[in-house]
C-alpha cells in the first residue's frame, strides 16, 4: 500500500522539505521501490497476456519445422519468468514497505515534535533526547528486519540527525500559530490526500471490474462456441481467461476496493478532527489531540480499516 504522504503538495508553511535528511532518504527510496514493484508486476501481466495471445492465434508462421508464433509465445513466458526472478531476488516490495514505514514514522514524529504533540509536549524535560530514543528504538527494529539504513552500521541517532531548524522554529511559536499550521498543513492536507486517493481507487476499481467481467464473458462465449462447434480455430478461451486472471491479479495487488472504504473513512475522521483541533486551547489538551490525529493518519490505521472493510 502507498503512504499517505506520497505526492502531497508542498505545504505553504511547513512540510516535507522541512523534515530531516533521513526522512528524505526513506521517502525517496519508498517511492522508487514502489514504482519498480508496480512496473514489474504490470510487465509480468502484459507479457503473460501477450504470450497467451500468440499461442491463441489460428495462423502458423513456420520455417524449418519451427512455428515462430509459438516460439515467440515461449520467449514471452521466459521474459515473464525473468521479472518473477528479479522480484524475488531484489525484494522490492519488502523494501518498499520498510522504507515507507520508516518514512511515515519519521514524518509523524517530526510533526509531533514541531507542534508540541505528545509525547513531545511543551512540558517534556528533554524532547529532543526523547525523539532520539524513540527513533533508535523503532528504526533499530526496522533495521533488524531488513530496513536499509543509509548510515554506517551501529550508528545511533542524535539530535542533529532528526531535529531541523524549521522544526525548532515552529515548536517555539505560540500555540495558536502551531495549531493553525498543524490543522492546515498536516490534518487538512492529509484529509485531501485520502479523499483524492479514495476517488482514484473508486474509478480504478470500476475500470478493472469492467475489464474482468468483459474478459470472463468473452471466455464464456468462447467455451460455448467450442462446445457447440460454432467457433473459430483461435483459442479465445485461453486468451480471455489470461486477460481476466491478469485483471484480477492487478486489482488484488492494488487493493482498490478495500482502500476506497478505508481512505473515505480516514478522510471523514480527519475532517472531524480538524474541527476538534481548532477549538483546543490548553497545551495538555493540544498534545493529546495531536497524538490522536497522528494515530488516525498512520498507514497502520488505514491498513487495519482496509483489512476490515472500512468498518
Amino acid at each position: 500500500m502507498e503512504g499517505p504522504g506520497d505526492a502531497v503538495r508542498r505545504s505553504a508553511v511547513f512540510g516535507d522539505a522541512d523534515l530531516p535528511k533521513l526522512f528524505q532518504f526513506a521517502d525517496s527510496a519508498a517511492v522508487s521501490r514502489q514504482q519498480y514493484t508496480l512496473h514489474s508486476a504490470r510487465r509480468q501481466l502484459v507479457l503473460l497476456v501477450a504470450a497467451a495471445a500468440f499461442s491463441a492465434l489460428p495462423w502458423r508462421l513456420t520455417a524449418r519445422h519451427i512455428d515462430f508464433f509459438a516460439l515467440l509465445s515461449a520467449l514471452l513466458y521466459v521474459a515473464a519468468l525473468v521479472f518473477v526472478w528479479q522480484a524475488a531476488r531484489h525484494r522490492h516490495k519488502v523494501h518498499w514497505q520498510l522504507h515507507r514505514t520508516a518514512a511515515e514514522f519519521l514524518r509523524s514524529q517530526c510533526w509531533s515534535y514541531a507542534v508540541c504533540g505528545a509525547p513531545f509536549d511543551s512540558g517534556a524535560p528533554d524532547p529532543e533526547g526523547l525523539f532520539a530514543v524513540k527513533a533508535n528504538d523503532v528504526l533499530g527494529r526496522l533495521r533488524a528486519i531488513g530496513w536499509r539504513d543509509p548510515r554506517p552500521p551501529g550508528t545511533s541517532f542524535a539530535d542533529p540527525d532528526l531535529v531541523t531548524r524549521s522544526m525548532r522554529e515552529l515548536r517555539a511559536k505560540a500555540l495558536t500559530v502551531r495549531r493553525e499550521v498543524y490543522v492546515r498543513d498536516r490534518v487538512m492536507e492529509q484529509r485531501d490526500w485520502y479523499h483524492r486517493r479514495a476517488q482514484e481507487s473508486r474509478r480504478a476499481a470500476l475500470l478493472w471490474s469492467a475489464v474482468t467481467v468483459s474478459a470472463t464473458v468473452a471466455a464464456l462465449a468462447g467455451a460455448l462456441a467450442n462446445a457447440f462447434e460454432w467457433g473459430t480455430s483461435m483459442d479465445v478461451v485461453g486468451l480471455a481467461s489470461a486477460a481476466a486472471a491478469s485483471s484480477v491479479a492487478w486489482t488484488e495487488l492494488r487493493q482498490y476496493q478495500p482502500l476506497v472504504a478505508a481512505h473515505s473513512l480516514v478522510a471523514q475522521e480527519l475532517s472531524g478532527m480538524a474541527v476538534t483541533l481548532a477549538k483546543v486551547t490548553s497545551p495538555q489538551g493540544w498534545a493529546a489531540e495531536v497524538e490522536t490525529a497522528e494515530a488516525v493518519i498512520s498507514p497502520d490505521h488505514t491498513a487495519w480499516l482496509a483489512r476490515h472493510g472500512g468498518r
